[in-house]
């Protein structure tokens, strides 16, 4: 089978089993032809376990963008542009461009522009990205056994509010909330949240650092993608110790490993280094998964500096 009928047997495939998928793999195809290689081969390592999460995503994101998606795709073709960049620097220099967090406030998070077509692009990425699907489909298999029923939610920096959306669909919990620094960033994930019909969490702003003694305890905590925006990601850690139920709590963190992003600063280059996030800080891993772009090997992806996604599931000690 050459490569142009393996990308249109792809295509079929997409077509029968996966609509949504599909309509969004198309949407991207049409504003950029070329990238069909690219989504082929990320496509190309997933199961069907993981297909029917990235359905689940895709079905989603497709809510999520009502009317928008073909500027949502061309945001995430910009996106993509912004990262290349990015990825150019980082294997040049080994290192990231930015190392604080003022930089990246001057540079994104100030501007209001740049941060909607950022983060509408990397809601595409949840469904397109290989390493981005499979943290999905690990925090969607891994948690429910793990939680008590009728358990509380708490997610920092909750973003788009996939994660959020999802663990209240499956995992039978009793209430649901969401923290973070910005106003502005908390009524966009309120708005998404809405969207995908759930309207009673609780979101507030509030910095982890400030967390007193006798503070409520939560079932699950979660951070996808947000330690790796601090300069000091270790200092967050200790402070959770009081959120985290005893005996039977658990908290989910999502990190990536050598991925250049015009908002990333602090750069682990091993699953070692995502590891001490949690062990350097007493936390105790109980579970963990490690997603590299397209499906490439860990050690392989680790050799390259090929970014990677760790997921791990921990329980403090």
């Amino acid at each position: 089978m050459t490569k142009a009928q393996s990308d249109k047997a792809f295509l079929e495939d997409l077509k029968s089993q996966w609509p949504a998928t599909r309509r969004i793999v198309d949407a991207v195809l049409a504003e950029w032809p070329v990238h069909l290689r690219y989504i082929a081969k990320s496509f190309a390592a997933r199961d069907d376990a993981m297909m029917h999460t990235t359905e689940t995503l895709a079905k989603a994101v497709l809510v999520l963008a009502g009317g928008r998606l073909t500027e949502i795709v061309e945001h995430y073709h910009w996106t993509c542009d912004r990262l290349r960049e990015e990825e150019l620097f980082f294997h040049r220099e080994g290192r990231y461009r930015l190392s604080t967090f003022a930089e990246a406030d001057a540079e994104v998070y100030s501007d209001a522009a740049y941060m909607e077509k950022y983060m509408e692009g990397l809601l595409i990425s949840q469904i397109l990205w290989f390493n981005h699907a499979a943290s999905c489909h690990f925090f969607l298999t891994e948690m429910p056994p793990r939680l008590q029923p009728g358990g509380r939610l708490l997610e920092i920096g909750p973003g788009h509010g996939l994660m959020m959306s999802l663990a209240l669909r499956d995992f039978g919990l009793t209430t649901a909330t969401a923290w973070d620094l910005s106003e502005v960033s908390l009524e966009q994930t309120r708005a998404a949240l809405a969207k995908l019909g759930h309207h009673d969490c609780e979101l507030a702003v509030q910095n982890v650092m400030d967390i007193t003694a006798g503070a409520e305890t939560y079932d699950l905590v979660v951070l996808s993608e947000v330690l790796e925006h601090l300069e000091d990601p270790k200092s967050i850690m200790s402070p959770l110790h009081a959120l985290v139920r005893p005996d039977t709590g658990l908290i989910f963190i999502n990190v990536p490993i050598n991925s250049p992003s015009p908002d990333h600063h602090y750069l682990m280059e091993t699953p070692d280094d995502a590891r001490a996030l949690l062990t350097d800080t007493g936390f105790e891993i109980v579970h963990e998964g490690f997603y590299a772009t397209q499906g490439t090997a860990l050690d392989r992806a680790v050799r390259n500096r090929i970014s990677v996604s760790a997921c791990m599931l921990a329980r403090p000690v």
